[in-house]
């Protein structure tokens, strides 16, 4: 067995930790995938969902299915092993980046901003947000809205770079105290990106692909342009003055600090198990990563489905994504073994539906 696996499981026998399913949990049986199927055939006929569906148990495969066409233009079918975009999924990267300079005692979740970015040019910001507040949404930091909408394709064909959108919005305060609230954003993982870059002397796309990809064998997972030609990427589209244009028109051109990187559901499995088996954080960091550290976040995880109430076998961990003609949804549960991908070329929300049926109908047998 390895090493890695070994570990993971001899913490497991001595505290609870997020990445750790119960001794007792069962797949889903071949009824219980079968209703998954139908329900996505079903929203596949009714034109909502296109896709991938990727379930495993204890990091086994047990079922993998494509659904819909690679292009709505198009005749070709989506297959299980499509690259498609992720939308914000992808931070999940940049978490395990920013994680990695912690672990490598480079700096420390509350380090503020500016002990990294000592150039950043609005102070209030740079001394008072932290790490942890980027990663759990709580910074005030806000978004990008140059990024996104068919007017504002000129900015966005010249903001490459961390540094080029930082230089565009550096100058803005906090949209509140951090801390205080919790405001879902893009911009406060432009800035981790950027700190990452700093902290380790690689751009940032250099940096993920080295330390966060290759590690976990995800070696179709990475940055491309929106309309790369490359077979194997599936085409989204947005409603724009009641037309179908491809969603390179209303989105970023390129993936970046986050998300928009494509990604077969395969790689993302990966990933999922290179976390569990500490090969990418320490698994003691990764557990901290995907506990809930405030509302539904954990560090730059979604950690949810726990509080008064709600059963142990719910809680989840992952990251979710949206945006014109994507749809993604990575999430794993610790106390029943299973992981569900849901990668979609189609608007939100029907892959989410998809990705919450195995889970809300499944009984494990007593």
């Amino acid at each position: 067995m390895p090493l890695p696996t070994l570990l993971r499981r001899s913490l497991c026998g001595l505290i609870l930790l997020g990445g750790c399913a119960s001794a007792a949990a069962q797949a889903p049986s071949a009824t219980d995938l079968a209703q998954l199927d139908g329900f996505a055939l079903g929203l596949e006929t009714a034109g909502r969902f296109s896709g991938v569906v990727l379930v495993a148990h204890e990091g086994e495969v047990v079922f993998e299915k494509a659904y819909g066409l690679r292009d709505e233009n198009g005749e070709a079918p989506l297959v299980a092993d499509d690259r498609l975009n992720l939308a914000s999924a992808g931070k999940m990267f940049t978490s395990v980046a920013i994680l990695q300079q912690v672990a490598a005692g480079r700096v420390t979740l509350d380090s503020h901003v500016g002990e990294v970015l000592k150039d950043y040019p609005n102070r209030a910001f740079a001394d008072t947000v932290t790490v942890r507040q980027l990663l759990t949404h709580t910074a005030g930091a806000g978004d990008i809205d140059e990024l996104f909408g068919i007017e504002h394709a000129a900015e966005r064909a010249r903001l490459r770079t961390p540094a080029d959108i930082i230089a565009l919005h550096g100058d803005r305060p906090p949209e509140f105290a951090p801390g205080t609230q919790q405001k879902y954003g893009n911009y406060g993982y432009v800035v981790l990106g950027r700190m990452v870059e700093v902290l380790s002397g690689q751009d940032f796309e250099s940096y993920v692909r080295a330390h966060v990809l290759k590690p976990a064998g995800m070696i179709r997972t990475g940055f491309v342009d929106c309309d790369d030609p490359a077979p194997d990427l599936a085409a989204g589209y947005a409603e724009v003055e009641g037309k179908r244009v491809r969603n390179c028109a209303t989105l970023p051109a390129r993936g970046f600090a986050a998300g928009g990187q494509v990604a077969p559901a395969g790689d993302l499995l990966r990933f999922v198990e290179a976390l569990r088996d500490g090969r990418l954080l320490p698994l003691l960091l990764f557990m901290e990563a995907t506990t809930p550290q405030h509302e539904f976040m954990g560090l730059g995880f979604f950690a949810t489905g726990y509080g008064e109430g709600v059963p142990e076998r719910d809680f989840r961990w992952g990251h979710g994504g949206s945006a014109d003609g994507i749809c993604t949804d990575v999430r794993t549960y610790p106390h029943t073994g299973e992981t569900v991908i849901v990668l979609s070329n189609k608007d939100a929300p029907a892959c989410y539906a998809v990705a919450n049926l195995l889970h809300a109908q499944w009984r494990p047998q007593p």
